[in-house]
């Protein structure tokens, strides 16, 4: 393992990507590029926090559910105002997220149409567009009655009878950047049976499986130690490696500091430390380039198979929750051949597939346990002022909730601060902690309980699904 400078990596992958920088001229066969990020949320002993059932982007509505309520929603209003909202499924390891499959037609200028199927071993496919025969556990006609995932679980979808590049096919309207991203990509159309096109085939899931690495602090909290969980599924050839990968620290303000992992050697069997890197930064590190990093991350997605365009559309969808969003994670490329095994992927016909995912491992820090350790010594505060808050907002009529507003804080797209809302000293620490809040307040509450802590999440309705017994 060895440390490198963040802009001298640059340079030579970029380098060693110009096979892969545009789209090639049509080959005698089809070709189908894939890319996607594997989510995990860790604490300090490399453990998988439970319940990470948590969108980043919420996906636009025509998007096909498999259930509407295993997917929560980033509004920073509690569930406690929401009938039926999602909640963190204790079962829940691993984030599928934003899965796009391009296509692109042999250049025989024949019409073309083939069957993708994609299964998820140890997880549920959740969203899909255009729309797919989707199975599951528990799926009959239609109706999705979800029991407890497993690592023997396995959902599938399935497109049959896809039409490629079709001529004057369209996408549904939307403004909607998640979306709109993907587009930015010189593939062929889609169009499914169901008359429903896009420039892409799309999928999204959740899993109870172990991301490829697990990260574990030391005891003074000055060092990253990465182990390698691959290996328990195939017999890695002697030298297997992977990378590179980053650790990547985005404060409140925006600042950044990155440290940047030329390559790591995944052969050694499980759990043997693959890589050691300093935990913290200095002041001097947060004054990192994003350009840089995203230089970075683009030359490694094109040299492990994606077109200059489609590392260019991922790096878009993502870029507020990669490089902006507050937070400590680990990036990191992932071998096609743990892919494979958990999301294999078949094609009716023989084609040159390219399948590029981001391993992201977000890491559990100091602060966040300081934030938990505030919530936990209490006084935990009253819901009500929640709904006194929206309610003075809409000048106390009593028909606020109509209100454009209130629509869009309930959604999640505008922030209660927005409102000039005073939050209570605890719940203004529940927010901060993040994307993952609820997760990691009740593996807190699991690890660390107190009466307190119980109490807020009882005010809040923050309880998992399994507890509650749904």
């Amino acid at each position: 393992m060895r440390l490198k400078a963040l802009v001298a990596f640059s340079g030579m992958a970029l380098a060693a990507a110009n096979a892969f920088a545009s789209p090639a001229t049509p080959s005698n066969q089809l070709t189908i590029h894939e890319w996607g990020t594997f989510t995990a949320l860790q604490d300090e002993n490399g453990n998988a926090v439970r319940g990470v059932n948590t969108d980043d982007e919420p996906v636009p509505d025509f998007v096909h559910n498999l259930h509407g309520m295993l997917i929560q929603t980033p509004t920073q209003v509690p569930p406690v105002y929401f009938k039926g909202a999602p909640r963190s499924e204790n079962d829940v390891y691993v984030r599928l997220e934003t899965p796009v499959l391009y296509f692109y037609p042999p250049a025989d200028g024949k019409p073309h149409r083939v069957d993708v199927d994609v299964s998820f071993k140890g997880g549920w496919l959740t969203q899909f567009y255009p729309n797919a025969k989707a199975s599951a556990p528990g799926l009959e006609d239609g109706r999705f009655e979800f029991g407890n995932l497993t690592d023997n679980t396995v959902g599938s979808l399935a497109w049959h009878n896809v039409q490629i590049g079709v001529s004057g096919a369209q996408g549904p309207q939307t403004n909607d950047p998640v979306w709109t991203a993907p587009r930015q990509v010189q593939a062929a159309m889609v169009t499914a049976e169901g008359g429903e096109s896009e420039r892409y085939l799309f999928y999204r899931g959740v899993g109870h499986i172990n991301a490829p690495l697990r990260v574990v602090r030391g005891q003074n909290c000055d060092e990253l130690a990465v182990r390698s969980q691959f290996g328990t599924f195939a017999h890695l050839p002697k030298g297997f490696s992977t990378g590179p990968l980053w650790l990547v620290d985005v404060r409140p303000d925006g600042s950044c500091a990155v440290r940047t992992i030329e390559h790591v050697d995944l052969s050694q069997g499980p759990e043997k430390t693959v890589a050691t890197i300093p935990a913290t930064f200095s002041a001097s590190d947060y004054a990192a380039d994003l350009k840089q990093l995203r230089k970075s991350m683009h030359a490694a997605l094109v040299e492990n198979g994606l077109f200059d365009d489609e590392a260019e559309a991922l790096l878009n969808t993502w870029e507020v929750s990669y490089f902006k969003q507050p937070g400590l994670r680990l990036f990191f490329m992932v071998p096609q051949i743990w892919a494979d095994h958990y999301l294999p992927l078949k094609v009716s016909e023989s084609a040159d597939i390219r399948r590029v995912f981001v391993g992201r491992i977000e890491l559990a820090t100091p602060q966040q346990r300081q934030l938990l350790r505030r919530i936990a010594a209490g006084p935990a505060s009253d819901s009500q002022w929640v709904y006194q808050a929206l309610k003075a907002a809409g000048g106390n009529r009593e028909d606020f909730y109509r209100e454009d507003w209130y629509k869009r804080v309930m959604d999640g797209k505008q922030d209660l601060a927005s409102l000039h809302i005073t939050i209570p000293d605890d719940y203004k620490a529940y927010l901060a902690l993040g994307r993952f809040r609820n997760a990691l307040i009740l593996d807190e509450a699991t690890h660390r309980p107190t009466p307190a802590l119980r109490e807020f999440i009882q005010a809040y309705d923050l309880e998992a699904s399994r507890t509650r017994g749904g």
